[in-house]
């Protein structure tokens, strides 16, 4: 499928066009393809498309959309994902992005939509359509971005009078119609057009274009209105010069003094103001000039002091100074300069490179190198004589890749390994050690673990665990190495090579790797810290502290990972361990069964990863014989889910049930409730008759597990107490107990994302289906993710036959019901297996073909006649009803039901098997 947006909206499947109704879904469909191939985030896409009448409740009004595109164009055209939704389809946006091809234009871009407007300005500008710039402006006359990039374009093509035409019609408008001045943007659009030649200075004339500030020109702009000294710091190759320079062009008179560790900064901002044949003083010749003062961090004291002088001296001054670390004077504003998102950077390497290259390498190389400009810009040159292929397989080690630069450019800047050499060499030696320890953390950490790993209380063995801010202690000398480690890492911070976000600090991937060739990292002391960080956590996965203990594995899952890789190598205890430690948030609290896939197989010699490895096979249960005697949580809930695989059989029942009784009698309260939920399951899953005592056990099992605070386990009990429910035909009790998971579950996060015997939104789609919500059913079942296990996969396909069937179309049901099967045919899950075979009987029933229904129904007999799992059976045997009735042996039919009942432990509320009993009575004429 193809969606072109750059001109009227155009969508074509397979080259054929297909028109697409309704304003709100043609501005969705729109408002996607601006973003080809990322995920939009849905608070977005609602702001965007309700932006003048947002509804009630906004994301079910986008979740209905996206049903009606879906609709529209396929069911793959839009993905969902836990934050958003993407478009599944090629646009000429992408290309036009790849390839720069102006025949891709039919018209405006995004005409449709009005918010597409700072989109369509972008494009415009990155194809040089002026034209089309100038129908942009003409749309949004009020728009005074647009009108400030339409002066700025005009400007650059020679048209100065145009522009200054455009300022004095849009400074009229404003008045006239708002009573407002111009703002600061289009203000300096204005100063610049008029100061061409009034400018006077030595800036240096701008090389290349500048690329993804206009935010950061736009603060410049505010900061230095109201204040004299703004200082731009961030990491060498950052862009702090280039954003300095390109503020500076837009004043009336800007001077730019470089400094470097042999200059004196007064000498040098006397030579950069020129010849002086009067001798008057330097500051008195400043005026209300702007001076920028580069590159201040190697004399940063003689930078200070220049600047206190300055603007002590020439009143109408200001400074926009450029540094790794601020000045640290009064009055002075530090702006911290970012690394250029990845958008941005891959705009940079596109407009450097000159010539096209895949466009997803060129994403994942601008994504290695931290979105650092100078980064980006070596890259590009190293482009020009290496494949994409051979970038990208090397970007890994970037201070050789990237180890040639321009010729006549700063020596700092001349390579990637420069500019951190220059950083190194401004650091003492207590900093240069902390920095290059400080390499053995893998995507940021605290300074609690800093300090551990890192500071003095790694060689005393006194780590302060799971704490993200220091604890001062009783121990003097504890507290000052503490004080130490805090006071180094602020430097760093200070010093641009320590990035800061909130409680954790990390470093650039290439700052990382430079620390890491110093050779002073302790990868079996990072590993020891981050398993016991680990094992600290783990229980409290399952209680009050749930919530906060998940941010801790998800924040510290890099170095997680790294201290395992070194486990698995170097400490097969630890590996061990650290196994133990991560398997309940990854099996339980996530469902990352891809990491489970990962690590599984590395850990030698473990019971629990044996199983894990086996998880979904007919061996899992072999290997699950050495965890029958461990009353631990996480083997516990394997032995659920091994014997899950083959529900009903007699001798597994009698076993779970010894496990109940010996954690009936833990002191902990957790295992009692697990207890219970495993006597539930035994009178579920392993009994006759025993129904009502399941359901009674699965609301003990859920007193208990609310009372400790577990979220997840009360999702769980929730969902094993809905299946009860809905084997009894207790539908509305079910859907208000699924309801209760679903926003439980989300508290945790992703509902999805929650191990449960089902899926949450899976249940509440089968529960609508048989309360005649079809709609709401298959709107529940768009938003389940992709099944990772043959068998979840399976289930979807069930359901959505389920939908077929009561929707009256039993051809479709009998293809849905027929692909499950085909999906679960190595599988274990007999009893799965045996509720489809009998939901396909059921439809081909309806559909006359009562002899292939025969045979679905033996199949489904068949495969549970020997299980212990007395409602499986029991509903079975109410399908085989139907089919008997359908024969024309009511008595036969009577009798089943009977039988089902008994099963059971009650009769079904069912409505169809409710129906089917007054139908029996009415034929034999007998009350039954």
């Amino acid at each position: 499928m193809r969606v072109n947006v750059l001109g009227p909206l155009q969508v074509l499947v397979e080259g054929v066009p297909v028109e697409v109704r309704g304003k709100r879904l043609r501005w969705l469909l729109i408002r996607l393809a601006m973003e080809p191939g990322r995920v939009v985030a849905a608070d977005r896409l609602i702001a965007d498309l309700w932006a003048d009448e947002p509804p009630v409740d906004g994301p079910a009004s986008l979740q209905s959309l996206v049903s009606r595109l879906r609709r529209t164009l396929g069911a793959s055209v839009v993905s969902s994902h836990a934050l958003g939704y993407r478009l599944e389809a090629s646009t000429d946006v992408e290309e036009f992005s790849r390839t720069r091809d102006a025949s891709l234009w039919r018209g405006p871009a995004f005409e449709e939509a009005p918010f597409a407007v700072d989109e369509a300005v972008r494009l415009a500008l990155l194809r040089d359509d002026l034209a089309g710039l100038e129908t942009l402006a003409a749309a949004h006359p009020l728009r005074e971005d647009v009108q400030a990039r339409l002066m700025l374009a005009l400007h650059a093509a020679g048209r100065r009078s145009d522009a200054l035409e455009v300022f004095g019609r849009v400074r009229s408008a404003l008045a006239d119609e708002l009573g407002v001045d111009p703002g600061a943007v289009l203000a300096a659009a204005h100063a610049t057009v008029l100061q061409e030649r009034a400018v006077r200075g030595n800036l240096p004339a701008s090389v290349g274009s500048f690329v993804g500030r206009d935010e950061d020109l736009a603060r410049l702009s505010s900061l230095l209105r109201d204040n004299r000294l703004v200082t731009l710091t961030g990491f060498g190759g950052v862009g702090k010069t280039r954003l300095a320079l390109t503020y500076a062009a837009s004043v009336a008179q800007a001077w730019f003094v470089e400094l470097d560790s042999a200059a004196e900064p007064l000498a040098a901002l006397d030579a950069a103001l020129g010849p002086n044949p009067l001798a008057t003083p330097v500051f008195s010749r400043l005026g209300s000039s702007l001076v920028v003062l580069d590159n201040c961090e190697h004399v940063v004291t003689a930078a200070a002091s220049l600047c206190e002088r300055l603007l002590a001296s020439a009143p109408a001054a200001s400074v926009l100074a450029t540094s790794r670390e601020p000045l640290g004077i009064p009055g002075e504003v530090v702006v911290p300069v970012a690394p250029l998102d990845l958008d941005h950077a891959v705009r940079l390497f596109s407009a450097r490179v000159g010539t096209a290259f895949d466009g997803e390498v060129v994403r994942r190389v601008c994504a290695a190198l931290d979105g650092i400009p100078l980064a980006v810009e070596l890259a590009a040159a190293r482009a020009r004589s290496l494949s994409a292929a051979q970038l990208e397989s090397r970007v890994d080690s970037r201070l050789r890749l990237l180890d040639r630069g321009a010729r006549t450019g700063p020596v700092r800047h001349r390579t990637l390994r420069a500019v951190i050499d220059w950083s190194w060499e401004l650091l003492d030696d207590a900093e240069r050690t902390l920095l290059a320890r400080l390499g053995v953390f893998a995507g940021g950490t605290t300074a609690a673990a800093v300090h551990a790993v890192c500071g003095a209380g790694s060689r005393r063995g006194t780590p302060v665990l799971g704490t993200p801010a220091f604890q001062r202690t009783q121990d003097p000398r504890q507290d000052q190495d503490l004080w130490d480690t805090e006071d180094l890492l602020s430097a760093l911070v200070e010093k641009s090579l320590v990035v800061r976000a909130g409680e954790r600090y990390r470093l650039l991937e290439t700052v990382r790797e430079y620390a890491l060739e110093q050779g002073q990292v302790d990868p079996a002391g990072h590993a020891a810290y981050y398993v016991a960080l680990a094992e600290q956590h783990e229980p409290l996965l399952r209680g009050p502290e749930q919530l906060e203990a998940l941010k801790v594995f998800d924040a510290e899952r890099a170095n997680f990972d790294a201290a395992q890789a070194w486990a698995v190598r170097h400490d097969h205890e630890l590996a061990r361990r650290m196994m133990a430690a991560r398997t309940w948030h990854w099996l339980v609290m996530t469902k990352r069964f891809e990491e489970i896939r990962r690590w599984a197989p590395l850990t030698p010699d473990d019971p629990l990863s044996q199983v894990l490895v086996a998880l979904g096979t007919p061996r899992a249960l072999a290997a699950a014989e050495r965890l029958w005697q461990e009353d631990v949580p996480t083997a516990l809930c394997a032995l659920m889910l091994t014997s899950g695989q083959v529900w009903g059989e007699a001798e597994l029942g009698e076993r779970l049930t010894r496990l109940a009784d010996r954690l009936e009698r833990s002191e902990d309260e957790w295992m009692r409730a697990f207890s219970a939920l495993i006597r539930g399951v035994v009178a579920g899953e392993f009994s006759e008759g025993a129904a009502p005592r399941a359901e009674a056990a699965y609301r003990q099992a859920l007193e208990g597990f609310r009372a400790v605070g577990d979220r997840w386990a009360v999702v769980f009990g929730l969902s094993c107490l809905v299946m009860v429910l809905i084997n009894r035909g207790a539908f509305a009790e079910g859907f208000q107990a699924v309801s209760e998971a679903r926003q439980v579950a989300a508290e945790l996060g992703e509902p999805e994302s929650v191990l449960v015997p089902m899926s949450v939104l899976m249940q509440t789609a089968r529960i609508k289906v048989r309360m005649g919500d079809l709609a709401g059913a298959r709107a529940d079942l768009e938003l389940v993710p992709a099944p990772q296990l043959d068998l979840d996969q399976a289930r979807i396909a069930q359901a959505y036959g389920e939908i077929a069937y009561f929707e009256g179309d039993f051809e479709k049901a009998v293809q849905l019901y027929q692909q499950a099967l085909t999906t679960t045919r190595d599988s274990p899950a007999s009893q799965f297996r045996a509720t489809v075979h009998a939901g396909l009987g059921l439809a081909l029933t309806r559909l006359g073909r009562l002899h292939q229904a025969g045979e679905e129904h033996e199949k489904a007999l068949d495969t549970v006649r020997t299980s212990a799992d007395g409602p499986a059976r029991a509903m079975v045997l109410e399908w085989y009803a139907d089919w008997l009735l359908a024969q024309g042996d009511p008595d036969g039919a009577g009798n089943a039901l009977d039988e089902a009942e008994r099963l059971r432990g009650g009769p079904s509320r069912d409505p169809m098997v409710v129906q089917l009993r007054d139908r029996i009575r009415a034929e034999v004429g007998v009350d039954r």
